[in-house]
């Protein structure tokens, strides 16, 4: 363990609350950047300075953070409790619970964010705990505080810039997914396309089999046979063989649907690599730029940018942890992944520190550049 004592560091007793070291962890942020104003401060200075910061926000990190705080005292050898209820703070989602029904794992992460009448933290009349002025909505309603301390002056992006910059990057995203499934299955596997039109005739025809199996009553029988008959001659014009598009006799919709399987095996190496290329490209169009610089193409547009809830650079892994998740679990599910991807990220429009689940993983927030 560390010899610094984080409850030194910040100049408060080991029992004082939240909203205390709050306090404490602003006021000395603010103290050691006004020291670096001062005339002929030496180079050496400076560093000293900002290592010194580096020191309480490190103390604050962990005395926030209630799990964290209870495993340090108990390495520090803190004897008592504060006195009273203790209440437990997540400080990704702002949901206080008492320290006998604390949340963990996924029930923490998912936590939703507090109502709207339990913002708190320390401010004043004409601005908030970092600073700057309260931030409000289109309607010029007040939204919750933050529970996330930042450095003075810096606040979180505003959702509607930040939809701009995020619109912007998925599209390009759309432009790298296309342009890979039109060309690598092509220079592959040159049968690529034949075999997927076979495929999906087969599963319309497998689908006008069962309509007809399923129709009751003559009207419904003689619709179930014309679509069946408009789908045999789409399947013949893809090449599914011709004991399987019989109108005498039909092919039951087992043997059609195990025909389609076997079809999808013959591509299902191809359809890795494209998966596996496409999440490459992405990244590499997302996470150098943002761990370097901290922005992607769109957020440089709107002028944010992304950083540690301590707001220190985002670095490789913040950035790799924040954009590969929503994209793994886009492209890892055909079916609803992209739905469930969007949805990591848009739980960021509803959550008081502006984190989506991809960033309460990463520990990351989207501010003002």
């Amino acid at each position: 363990m560390t010899d610094e004592n984080y409850y030194e560091q910040l100049g408060v007793e080991p029992g004082a609350s939240r909203d205390e070291l709050r306090e404490a962890h602003r006021q000395r942020v603010a103290d050691l950047e006004a020291a670096r104003e001062k005339k002929n401060v030496s180079e050496s200075q400076l560093q000293a300075n900002r290592d010194e910061v580096a020191r309480v926000r490190a103390a604050w990190n962990v005395l926030s953070d209630p799990f964290q705080r209870q495993r340090y005292d108990a390495r520090l050898g803190v004897e008592g409790e504060p006195s009273g209820d203790v209440e437990l703070v997540d400080d990704d989602t702002g949901a206080s619970q008492s320290s006998g029904a604390e949340l963990t794992g996924w029930r923490k992460l998912l936590a939703p964010p507090p109502p709207k009448d339990a913002g708190r933290g320390s401010g004043n009349a004409n601005g908030n705990a970092n600073g700057v002025a309260p931030r409000t909505d289109r309607n010029g309603r007040p939204r919750p505080e933050p529970t996330v301390v930042l450095p003075p002056g810096m606040k979180l992006a505003e959702p509607r810039v930040r939809g701009m910059a995020l619109l912007f990057d998925i599209s390009i995203l759309i432009v790298i997914f296309f342009s890979v499934s039109l060309i690598v299955p092509r220079l592959i596997q040159s049968d690529y396309q034949d075999i997927q039109d076979r495929i999906s005739k087969t599963n319309d025809l497998h689908d006008a089999r069962e309509s007809v199996i399923d129709a009751k009553g003559a009207k419904d029988k003689a619709s179930a046979q014309k679509d069946y008959n408009s789908a045999v001659k789409d399947a013949k014009d893809a090449g599914v063989p011709a004991r399987l598009r019989s109108t005498e006799q039909p092919a039951s919709p087992k043997q059609l649907q195990t025909y389609a399987d076997n079809q999808a095996d013959k591509i299902k190496t191809t359809g890795y690599i494209t998966t596996g290329l496409t999440l490459v490209l992405a990244l590499a169009y997302l996470v150098p730029i943002s761990a370097l610089k901290g922005y992607t193409l769109g957020m440089r547009g709107r002028k944010i940018r992304l950083v540690r809830v301590d707001g220190s650079p985002v670095g490789w892994y913040g950035s790799f942890t924040h954009f590969a998740l929503p994209i793994l679990l886009a492209l890892a599910i055909p079916s609803f992944g992209v739905i469930l991807g969007l949805g990591m990220v848009a739980w960021a429009f509803f959550d008081r520190n502006g984190q989506g689940i991809h960033d309460k993983l990463a520990r990351t927030l989207v501010v003002d550049a």
